[in-house]
């Protein structure tokens, strides 16, 4: 995908902008978790707003993207599609995950330790919400009819199934795969059925053409409150590892928030805003290449003599990724033999 698929007719510039945004903030998470000090006030601000806004935002792209490119075409094409979405995200996981075992775990060659990941029971660190963004297409698909008559009701059916099951008992959930989709107290996992109410938020959005609305925000600040006087109450995020209904609800404000800023940069007059938001945009166009690219850059340094953390040190790694990767994507490119 080169640097002008951003532009092709058809896909939504606010939400490659959006994307971008997301992976750019998601690599400075990773490098402030592997390289920073969580314990520093600003690195731990930045690590537990980033994860609260992340995962769901992605949800959300995928869910407005898909709404254009699956649920408003033929079902065969459509299926097709999040079809091999699916494996291509399912084998960045593996790539991901594999390495994570290999470099951060450190463990030795193996096949049955292989095998966990690509038979999904393991979920290495850093790359199992690759997993759950391959389960959330295949969601798609199973529920493509009802995706494709997304509404109010159907949302709020949605929404209503998302609440409900962040409240099964986790710890009776002991299958790898149904922990992809419901959570699990023995896996750690983005649970799909409780995040899905992002997805279907996303087609919702797109279908119905919205961007500011104050009833919308409205709700999302209602929602997050509980999460916000939590964190403010305690310095910590209501639990995440499994899904706790207040962590849930925390996002869903940050991601509307985004939604709105890419929005608005996408409309964007002053050159230097213009710029950034094109650079957003075609990171967000390759975003799956800049998060396996980058999660085996920092694993790679992790096991090397050159990882140690500093606050500073992190801050400096982050844009050294975002520097190679955008030198690798170049050459890639437009690299001469």
């Amino acid at each position: 995908m080169n640097a002008g698929t951003s532009i092709i007719i058809g896909r939504k510039r606010e939400i490659d902008i959006l994307k971008g945004l997301l992976t750019v903030t998601m690599i400075l998470c990773h490098s402030i978790q592997f390289f920073g000090e969580e314990q520093d006030m600003v690195q731990g601000f930045l690590v537990n707003f980033i994860n609260l806004a992340t995962f769901p935002g992605f949800v959300f792209c995928f869910g407005y993207a898909g709404n254009r490119a699956y649920f408003q075409g033929d079902w065969a094409k459509g299926v097709k599609k999040m079809g091999k979405n699916a494996l291509r995200i399912l084998l960045a996981f593996y790539i991901s995950g594999i390495a994570y075992v290999a470099l951060v775990e450190d463990k030795i060659f193996r096949v049955d330790f292989i095998m966990e990941v690509l038979l999904l029971r393991k979920y290495p660190g850093w790359s199992e919400f690759l997993a759950s963004f391959a389960a959330m297409l295949l969601v798609g698909i199973l529920f493509f009819p009802l995706f494709r008559k997304m509404n109010g009701k159907i949302l709020a059916c949605m929404a209503l199934v998302s609440v409900l099951a962040c409240f099964i008992p986790y710890d009776l959930v002991g299958n790898s795969w149904l922990a992809l989709f419901v959570g699990s107290g023995h896996y750690v996992t983005f649970p799909v059925v409780q995040y899905g109410i992002f997805f279907a938020a996303g087609i919702w959005l797109c279908r119905k053409k919205i961007r500011w609305d104050w009833r919308l925000f409205a709700v999302c600040v209602c929602l997050a409150m509980p999460c916000l006087y939590f964190y403010v109450m305690t310095g910590y995020m209501p639990q995440r590892f499994p899904l706790s209904v207040w962590y849930l609800c925390g996002g869903g404000l940050l991601v509307y928030l985004y939604y709105l800023l890419s929005c608005r940069a996408e409309r964007a007059q002053f050159i230097l805003v213009k710029q950034i938001a094109a650079w957003l945009e075609r990171i967000g166009a390759d975003s799956l290449y800049y998060l396996l690219f980058s999660n085996l850059l920092i694993f790679a340094l992790d096991s090397s003599h050159f990882s140690f953390r500093s606050v500073w040190y992190a801050y400096i790694y982050f844009i050294i990724i975002l520097l190679v990767i955008s030198y690798f994507k170049h050459i890639s490119f437009h690299g001469k033999s």
